[in-house]
């Protein structure tokens, strides 16, 4: 994580600005009731282009790397990238944007997106849309 992230959601959360960039998870101090989001694993219900589909997510303001799917497999969210990757700081009151996104030549695909607040959760969230069903598994968990 970086301030950047954390400055991004902080207007929702009443408009203060980080004034650094670039500061790995480990320094920030997220503020008080801010959450952590974290993808667990990603699952390949039907895909969008058969035998399989190249796809990335898109979690806040990071992007993971593209991975290969066939129908039925699923990919534990390390496999899609590091920690700064599948994991976003939630401000108190905000919620952070995740995207499952298919990696086409000439234009990407979103197969969908969901909103993902403040709030602590274990949830498997389903995305359908461009002829493709996944399920993106998430642990959103709230900060002291």
């Amino acid at each position: 994580m970086n301030l950047k992230r954390i400055a991004a959601v902080l207007p929702l959360a009443g408009g203060i600005a980080a004034a650094t960039t670039g500061t790995s998870h480990a320094q920030v101090a997220p503020m008080a009731g801010s959450c952590e989001l974290r993808i667990t694993e990603v699952q390949a219900r039907d895909l969008q282009e058969t035998p399989t589909d190249e796809i990335y997510l898109r979690v806040g303001d990071e992007r993971t790397s593209t991975r290969t799917f066939t129908e039925g497999q699923t990919r534990e969210g390390s496999e899609l990238g590091n920690a700064d990757q599948i994991t976003e700081f939630i401000a108190p009151g905000g919620f952070v944007v995740v995207s499952v996104v298919e990696d086409d030549p000439a234009v990407d695909t979103v197969i969908g997106s969901f909103r993902v607040p403040c709030r602590t959760a274990s949830k498997e969230q389903l995305v359908s849309g461009a002829g493709a069903f996944y399920e993106v598994p998430y642990v959103v968990t709230q900060l002291p």
